[in-house]
C-alpha cells in the first residue's frame, strides 16, 4: 500500500502514514447491499490541524466502496488539517480504502487442519455445575427460578479463584447487583465487573469487545438474551444474529434465557430453535422451595463439548443480611429429584445397597424393562450381582462391588 504502514487489529484495521503524521482507524465494518461501510477516524499530528482530543480530526460512518464518499471525506479532513503543502487526501483515502476493501473480500486464508495448534477445550466446574470455559452456555428457567442469583454466585466464584469476570446486564442496574454480591459474599466481595447494557447485543458488540479487550477478561454473564435479543426471540434471524454479536466480543459466557411454553418445555430454551442449537453447553434450571430454605436443580440438555453431565443441586436460604448458596444432593430434594435422568436416580437409589429390578422400578416409579436397558447401556456404571441366598440377581454399583 505505497507508503502506508496497514495492519490488521482485533477491532478492523490500522492504516498510518508516517511521512505526513496522518493515521487511519476503521472498525464496525459490515456488507449492505454489496457495499461495505464502517466506521472512519482520521488522526493527524502536524501542528495547526483543527483536532477534537488526542489528535483526532474526522469520525463518522464511511463507504469505502464509493468514490464519491472518497472525494468528500478528503475534502473535510483537508480543510481541518490545513497543512502546508497540502496533503493529497483524495490519494490516501483511495489506498485505505483499496486495501480495506482487499482485505475484507480476501478474509482469512484456508489453513491445513494438521497444522494446527488446538486449544484444548476447559471447562469451569463449580461443585457439580460444569460449563465450557471459551464457549457459549446457556442457563435456562421459568423467571423465578434464582438464575440471576446463581449466576452472580458462579461469578463471584470464579473471581475468587483468579478469574477476570464480568456481568453484561440487561435487566436491573449495578446497586441491585451490589446488594446481591455483597449479600452473598459479604464484605469479602471478589472483583467482578459491571456493565450495564441498554441497547440490543448487536449494537452493544464494540463496545463490550473493547471492554473485555482492555479488562482482559476471561469470563462474562450475559443477563438476559430476551432483553438482549434484537427482535423476537422466536425468530431464527434474531437468535443466529445474537450468537454472531457474542462470538464477535470475545468471551466465554453463561448466557441467562427463560423456558418455552407447552410440555417438554425444560428441554430447551424459549424462542427459535437455533438457541438451542447454536450454543454448546445447555442447562436447565427448576427451584423447589420448602419451609426453610429454596432449592435449585441444575439439569444438563445439550453437550457438544463433552459428555453430559449429573444433575446438581444447590440449596439457596436467605437471612436478614445474607444469602447463602451451598451444593446439595439432588436425591434428598425429590422435588427436584424426579426430573434427574434414570441412571442418575438409579445410582442414587443404589447407594444404599443393591436391588432386585422389580424393587428398584418400585422405588423410581419406572418400568423394569428401560431399567434393564439402562443396565446393559451404563455397565461401566451398573453391574448384576447373583451371590444372594435367594438366587435372585440384584443391580449394584460397579464401584461400589469393587469396593
Amino acid at each position: 500500500m505505497g507508503d502506508a504502514l496497514f495492519r490488521k487489529t482485533e477491532d478492523g484495521y490500522r492504516a498510518a502514514f508516517p511521512k505526513v503524521e496522518i493515521e487511519f482507524a476503521i472498525d464496525r465494518l459490515r456488507w449492505d447491499r454489496h457495499e461495505l461501510f464502517g466506521q472512519l477516524s482520521v488522526s493527524c499530528g502536524l501542528a495547526g490541524a483543527r483536532t477534537v482530543e488526542d489528535g483526532l480530526v474526522s469520525a463518522g460512518t464511511f463507504n469505502f466502496s464509493s468514490t464519491r464518499a472518497r472525494r468528500d471525506r478528503a475534502r473535510e479532513i483537508a480543510d481541518r488539517v490545513r497543512a502546508k503543502p497540502p496533503i493529497d487526501f483524495v490519494g490516501l483515502l483511495e489506498e485505505v480504502s483499496y486495501g480495506v476493501l482487499r482485505a475484507e473480500l480476501h478474509g482469512e486464508p484456508a489453513v491445513l487442519l494438521r497444522t494446527v495448534v488446538p486449544v484444548r477445550d476447559e471447562e469451569f466446574t463449580l461443585d457439580g455445575f460444569a460449563f465450557p470455559k471459551r464457549h457459549a452456555t446457556i442457563l435456562f428457567g421459568d423467571g423465578d427460578s434464582l438464575k440471576s442469583f446463581l449466576a452472580l454466585w458462579v461469578l463471584g466464584r470464579l473471581a475468587g479463584d483468579g478469574w477476570k469476570v464480568a456481568l453484561f446486564d440487561w435487566e436491573l442496574d449495578a446497586s441491585t447487583h451490589h446488594v446481591r454480591l455483597r449479600r452473598l459474599f459479604s464484605d469479602a466481595m471478589p472483583d467482578v465487573r459491571y456493565v450495564r447494557c441498554d441497547r440490543p447485543l448487536v449494537q452493544e458488540v464494540d463496545r463490550l469487545r473493547r471492554i473485555v479487550r482492555d479488562e482482559q477478561l476471561d469470563f462474562a454473564v450475559y443477563d438476559s438474551i430476551g432483553f438482549a435479543c434484537l427482535g423476537p426471540p422466536e425468530a431464527a434471524e434474531h437468535a443466529l444474529g445474537y450468537f454472531r454479536a457474542a462470538r464477535q466480543v470475545g468471551v466465554g459466557a453463561l448466557h441467562i434465557a427463560h423456558v418455552r411454553q407447552g410440555e417438554d418445555n425444560d428441554l430447551k430454551p424459549f424462542g427459535s430453535a437455533f438457541w438451542h442449537n447454536g450454543c454448546r453447553s445447555s442447562w436447565c434450571a427448576k427451584r423447589a422451595d420448602d419451609e426453610a430454605a429454596a432449592h435449585i436443580g441444575l439439569y444438563h440438555r445439550k453437550a457438544n463439548l463433552s459428555a453430559r453431565h449429573p444433575a446438581a443441586a444447590f440449596t439457596v436460604t436467605f437471612s436478614e443480611t445474607q444469602t447463602e448458596i451451598t451444593p446439595t444432593s439432588i436425591a434428598a430434594i425429590s422435588a427436584l429429584a424426579e426430573y434427574a435422568p434414570l441412571w442418575q436416580r438409579m445410582k442414587d437409589a443404589l447407594t444404599r445397597g443393591p436391588l432386585t429390578l422389580v424393587d428398584l422400578a418400585k422405588e423410581l416409579d419406572a418400568k423394569v424393562e428401560t431399567l434393564d436397558r439402562t443396565v446393559r447401556r451404563k455397565s461401566g456404571l451398573f453391574t448384576r450381582v447373583s451371590a444372594f441366598k435367594d438366587g435372585i440377581t440384584r443391580i449394584a454399583l460397579v464401584e461400589r462391588r469393587a469396593s
